[in-house]
C-alpha cells in the first residue's frame, strides 16, 4: 500500500436532525455525573398512577421487552441500545427499520431506546416530550434530552452498570462518530461497547415488514439541471483536491442526488436503499436487484462502459466485502467516508470498520447537493408556487366550511389537503407526515393525527397545519396556524410574537460564513421579551425532490433553501408555528466594508392570519415587510389561482392579504 492514513477521532459533539436547527444528539460529559443531573424516575411520567386514564395511543411493549432481555442474556449483554436510524443513518426510516418504535411504542422521528435487565429508558427532544409520554407504557423512563437535570445516555449507563458490563449495539445502525465516542467514554469506566449482529430486535420482531420492492426511477435533466456524469466529474475534482482514491457515498439522498435517481423505499422521502463507490475510473451502485429497471439501466449506461461513462451494478449486501477488498489494492491509499455535521450523522460504524485504517472524512458531496444550481433554483420556486396554490385553495375551503358549521377533523384535513396538492403538475407524494393539529393537539410539536387522537376542527381554538409535498421540481415545507372563531388575547399576542420573530429572521442581512445557528436568536427575541420560548430549532435545509430536512454546508451559501419556523406551544391548550421556506440570495448594501453580503427571499407564499395579529406590537419595519410579503402573495399566487380557475382560493387570498394599518 502506497501510504496509510490513520484516522484519529477526538471526542465529537454529535448531532441530530430536528424540525429546525441542529441540536446536539449527545453531549459527551465527564465520567461522573454532573451535580445538575438528577434521578429520573417512573413517578415523573403522566397517567401512570393506579386509576389514571390511559392515553388512547399508549402501546404496551412489556412482552416485547421481556423477549429482548432474553436475547440480551443469550449474548451476555447488560444493556442494548436501539436507535432510530437505518443502515444509512436516515432521519426518517421505512417500516422495516422502525425497531425503536417496535420495542418502545414511541413513533416520533427522533429518539433512542436503551434497555437494561431491570430498567428501560427512552431519550427524545422537546418536540416529542408530550407524544412520548402518551405512547410509552409506564415501564419506560422518559428522558427529556437537553433539559436541565436529565442524564445523557452515557451518564445513565455508567451510573446503572458495574465495571466489566457489556453494552450491545448494532454497528450498521450507529454512526461511526457516535460509536467511537460512546466506546471511548464507556471504556474509561471499564464498560465495553460490543457490536451485535444480527440485530436483537430483528430476532424477536416476528412480523417485521419486508423492504419495499418498487424500482428506482430516473429524474429528468430538466429537473436536475446537471447530468449524473457531470456530477461525478465534479466529485472527482474534489476527490483529487483531498487525495481521495475512493469515495463512499452512504446517505440515501446523496446517492439519489449524485445519480439523478429517485425511489420510494421510505415514505415521503424519494430515495431507495443503496450505496455508491466513486473512484477515478469507476462508479459502482450497490442496491437490491429489483431497484434496477430497464429505464435505470439505460440512464446509468449499464453494460456500455466501452462507449461512455457507466455505472456498475452490485448487490446491495456486497458493500462490506468490497470495501474490505481495497486493503489489498496498492493503488488505494485513502478512502473517504461521510462524517457527522449539520443534519448528517455520517457513515455507520460498520462502514468505518470495513474501510479500516486508511479512511478519511469529508462531506463535499453533501455541500454540492445543498448548492442548488439554476435549474434546481427555478424548480424549487415553481414547486412552492404550485404548493401555495394548493394550500390556499384548501384553506379557503376549510375555513368557509368550518365557519358554516360543516364537520371537519384533523384526519379529513390531512386527506383533503393532500388531494389538493396531488392535482398539481409533477406531484409525487407528501414530503412528511402532515401535522394537522387542533386545539391542545397543536401543543404536541410533532403531532400526527390518528384515529385514537383525532379531534374536530372547530372555532374554539387554533388549528396548526404543517405540511409539504414532493414534486419532481422541488420539495416544500410550510406551516400556518389559523383560528376560525374569536381568539383569546394571549393567543393573539403569542401568534404576533412568533410572526415578529419570523420576520426578523427573514430580514437578516449577514456576511458569507454565517450558519443556521448564528441568527437563531433573532427569531426568539420577541418571545423572550414576554418570557416565552419554543423547544425546537428555527431553521433547517430543504432538498430538491429529496429530504425535507437536508444537510447543507455549515455556512449559508447562494442557492441554499431553508425554513424559518419559530413557534409557541401552551401544553394542553394550543400551539402556534409559522414556517416559511426561504432561499439565500445576494444582498446589495450601501457600503462594502464587509462584502459580499447575503440575505433571504421568501419562497413559500401563503398569507398569515390577520385576526391573530396585534398590529400595535409590530415595528414599522415589521409592518412594512408583512404588507410587502402579502402583496407578493396576492400578485403571484393570486394570479396563478385565477389561471387555474380556483376562485374560492383566490377570494380567500384577497381577504387575507388586505394591507394592515400599523
Amino acid at each position: 500500500m502506497a501510504s496509510v492514513l490513520r484516522l484519529v477521532i477526538a471526542s465529537i459533539a454529535l448531532v441530530t436532525t430536528v424540525h429546525g436547527t441542529v441540536v446536539k444528539r449527545e453531549v459527551l460529559t465527564p465520567s461522573h455525573p454532573s451535580p445538575l443531573t438528577r434521578n429520573v424516575t417512573l413517578d415523573d411520567r403522566n397517567n401512570c398512577q393506579p386509576g389514571d386514564p390511559q392515553p388512547p395511543n399508549r402501546v404496551d411493549t412489556t412482552e416485547r421487552v421481556a423477549r429482548l432481555r432474553q436475547e440480551m442474556a443469550n449474548y451476555g449483554l447488560s444493556a442494548f441500545i436501539v436507535p432510530t436510524d437505518d443502515d444509512h443513518q436516515s432521519e426518517y426510516v421505512g417500516e422495516s427499520d422502525k425497531r425503536r418504535k417496535y420495542i418502545s411504542g414511541f413513533s416520533g422521528s427522533a429518539g433512542t431506546a436503551v434497555v437494561l435487565m431491570e430498567e428501560q429508558a427512552l431519550w427524545t427532544d422537546g418536540r416529542y416530550f408530550l407524544q412520548a409520554d402518551d405512547q410509552l407504557d409506564c415501564n419506560w423512563l422518559l428522558m427529556k434530552a437537553y433539559m436541565t437535570g436529565t442524564p445523557t445516555i452515557l451518564q445513565w449507563l455508567k451510573d446503572s452498570l458495574p465495571a466489566g458490563a457489556r453494552v450491545g449495539a448494532d454497528p450498521t445502525l450507529t454512526s461511526a462518530d457516535t460509536w467511537l465516542s460512546y466506546a471511548n467514554s464507556l471504556a474509561a469506566d471499564n464498560i465495553d461497547l460490543v457490536p451485535v449482529t444480527p440485530n436483537l430486535v430483528d430476532l424477536i420482531w416476528t412480523d417485521r415488514p419486508p423492504y419495499p420492492s418498487d424500482p428506482a426511477f430516473p429524474l429528468e435533466l430538466k429537473f436536475t439541471g446537471k447530468s449524473w456524469e457531470e456530477k461525478v466529474l465534479e466529485v472527482r475534482d474534489e476527490m483529487r483536491s483531498t487525495g481521495t482514491d475512493v469515495l463512499v457515498v452512504s446517505a440515501l439522498d446523496e446517492v439519489a442526488w449524485l445519480l439523478n435517481l429517485r425511489g420510494s423505499d421510505i415514505p415521503f422521502n424519494p430515495v431507495f436503499r443503496s450505496y455508491a463507490l466513486i473512484t477515478m475510473s469507476s462508479v459502482e451502485l450497490f442496491t437490491p436487484a429489483e431497484k434496477v429497471s430497464v429505464d435505470v439501466e439505460e440512464h446509468l449506461h449499464v453494460n456500455q462502459c466501452e462507449e461512455m461513462m457507466c455505472v456498475t451494478i452490485q448487490n446491495y449486501d456486497d458493500i462490506f466485502p468490497r470495501l474490505s477488498s481495497f486493503e489489498d489494492d496498492p493503488l488505494v491509499s485513502k478512502i473517504t467516508i461521510s462524517s457527522s455535521y449539520s443534519f448528517t450523522s455520517g457513515a455507520s460504524y460498520a462502514i468505518y470498520n470495513a474501510v479500516g485504517l486508511f479512511g478519511g472524512r469529508a462531506n463535499e458531496e453533501d455541500y454540492m447537493k445543498g448548492r442548488k444550481n439554476e435549474v434546481e433554483n427555478q424548480g424549487m420556486m415553481n414547486a412552492h408556487l404550485k404548493d401555495a396554490v394548493a394550500l390556499c385553495d384548501f384553506l379557503a375551503l376549510l375555513e368557509n366550511e368550518v365557519i358554516a358549521g360543516t364537520y371537519w377533523d384533523e384526519l379529513s384535513a390531512v386527506a383533503k389537503s393532500e388531494e389538493f396538492r396531488s392535482q398539481q403538475q409533477d406531484y409525487l407524494s407528501l414530503s412528511f407526515e402532515t401535522i394537522s393539529a387542533s386545539g391542545p393537539n397543536a401543543a404536541v410539536i410533532h403531532y400526527s393525527p390518528s384515529p385514537e387522537t383525532n379531534r374536530q376542527i372547530d372555532d374554539q381554538s387554533t388549528f396548526l397545519l404543517d405540511s409539504g409535498a414532493q414534486y419532481k421540481d422541488g420539495t416544500t415545507d410550510i406551516t400556518r396556524t389559523l383560528h376560525f372563531g374569536v381568539p383569546t388575547s394571549f393567543q393573539i399576542e403569542a401568534y404576533t410574537r412568533v410572526l415578529m420573530g419570523a420576520m426578523d429572521f427573514a430580514a437578516m442581512v449577514f456576511p458569507v460564513g454565517f450558519s443556521l445557528g448564528d441568527i437563531d436568536i433573532l427569531a426568539r427575541r420577541p418571545l423572550y421579551e414576554a418570557g416565552l420560548d419554543y423547544r425546537h430549532g428555527t431553521s433547517h435545509g430543504i432538498g430538491m425532490c429529496l429530504f425535507v430536512h437536508e444537510s447543507a454546508n455549515n455556512a449559508y451559501e447562494i442557492g441554499f433553501f431553508g425554513s424559518d419556523e419559530p413557534g409557541y406551544y401552551e401544553d394542553g391548550e394550543f400551539g402556534i408555528r409559522l414556517e416559511t421556506t426561504l432561499r439565500v440570495v445576494h444582498k446589495e448594501t450601501p457600503h462594502d466594508f464587509v462584502s459580499p453580503m447575503l440575505g433571504f427571499e421568501p419562497v413559500a407564499l401563503v398569507p398569515f392570519e390577520p385576526k391573530l395579529i396585534n398590529t400595535t406590537l409590530l415595528s414599522r419595519q415589521q409592518c412594512d415587510a408583512l404588507n410587502a410579503y402579502h402583496a407578493t402573495v396576492r400578485d403571484v399566487v393570486g394570479n396563478e389561482l385565477k389561471n387555474q380557475e380556483r376562485f374560492e382560493g383566490y377570494d380567500w387570498v384577497l381577504r387575507k392579504t388586505e394591507p394592515l394599518l400599523c
